[in-house]
């Protein structure tokens, strides 16, 4: 069998079609609902109604939005920004801007309006009574970004900054030009923190120091070798990483022909070790284990949040990041990356 007709085969057995390989790099887009949203027009005039404002309406075009929430220094401030940023003329009739604040009650949002004619917004104001903030994980802590193409499709969410790095090579400055020009972007999640795993797409992976599965000392470097490599941060105390890890190794070992795998974890006694034996008895699949003997060996890589899960190729360079992926499509995603990047 062919490379092209191999590629094509794993790519429908993981539910990728051939057409849309190359985008598919990241989690599926979530539709907001066909919902009807209360809306301020703005905080410049006093005399302004709130108004309903069906999802219907707000297809055609991309929507810019950031929640926040009132009499926050850091909401306000990123609010601050974002009026500015809408003002700019290379977006006008391209993307639309919202602003969106809790308002579960009358009363909220008669605190939301009033605060609003206090801080003469500008951008049209959401009266959220919980339509938009489980989209862009706007729940506990704020401001949240988000980003929605022209059909409704959630693409950037639980993003706090404007600069964030929300995808490999990606800001949220950057996705949202690339909107703007009509350009599709992947489906990319924020981590809330400036400094990210996101950011080492494209450099060197760090050559820390790790131990293998007899206590042996190793380094990243000797697991690349003439192969791309998977390498997954994990802990097998994470219900999330007990998900995902296996499904990344059923991937790989359907690839190890010419794919390699190192699971990284922090597993410093016997009893952590016993239960990563444990796991592949559950999952009924192995995979490759390293243990980083420092906790500060996860941050030569920038982890935030596990599992983090990257593909490196033949010279140590990644060239794509996953942060928090889901078990569902992550093996469609590592497929359509290696596909993206021609690093079979």
């Amino acid at each position: 069998m062919s490379l092209l007709r191999c590629m094509l085969g794993v790519a429908l057995v993981w539910g990728v079609s051939v057409g849309s390989v190359f985008a598919d790099l990241g989690p599926p887009s979530r539709k907001l609902p066909n919902a009807t949203f209360r809306v301020l027009p703005n905080g410049t005039n006093p005399k302004a109604t709130v108004s309903l404002l069906p999802m219907a309406k707000l297809l055609g075009k991309p929507i810019a939005v950031i929640y926040w929430k009132l009499n926050d220094t850091a909401s306000e401030t990123e609010l601050k920004a974002f009026q500015a940023l809408a003002k700019l003329p290379n977006y006008k009739g391209k993307i639309q801007f919202f602003t969106a604040v809790k308002a579960s009650t009358t009363r909220d949002e008669a605190a939301a309006i009033k605060r609003a004619r206090q801080l003469k917004l500008t951008v049209p104001l959401i009266l959220d009574r919980s339509q938009l903030a489980p989209y862009i994980e706007a729940w506990f802590a704020f401001p949240r970004y988000g980003l929605i193409d022209k059909t409704g499709k959630v693409k950037v969410w639980n993003c706090r900054q404007l600069s964030e790095t929300v995808g490999p090579g990606m800001t949220f400055m950057n996705s949202l030009q690339a909107m703007s020009e009509g350009k599709k972007i992947p489906t990319m999640r924020g981590i809330t923190k400036p400094n990210n795993t996101y950011e080492l797409a494209g450099k060197k992976a760090p050559d820390v120091g790790l131990n293998d599965t007899n206590d042996k000392a190793t380094t990243v470097s000797k697991y690349i070798k003439n192969k791309p490599l998977i390498i997954a941060f994990w802990s097998v105390t994470c219900p999330h990483c007990r998900q995902v890890i296996p499904a990344v190794a059923k991937y790989w070992q359907q690839r190890k022909g010419n794919l390699d795998m190192v699971s990284i974890t922090r597993a410093p006694s016997e009893s952590l070790r016993k239960m990563i034996r444990d796991l592949y008895k559950t999952a009924k699949v192995t995979w490759p284990v390293a243990y980083a003997p420092e906790n500060a060996t996860l941050s030569f890589y920038n982890i935030v949040k596990v599992p983090t899960v990257l593909i490196v190729d033949k010279k140590g360079v990644i060239r794509y990041v996953w942060i928090q992926p889901d078990a569902k499509w992550i093996g469609a995603a590592i497929e359509a990356a290696l596909l993206k990047y021609n690093l079979f």
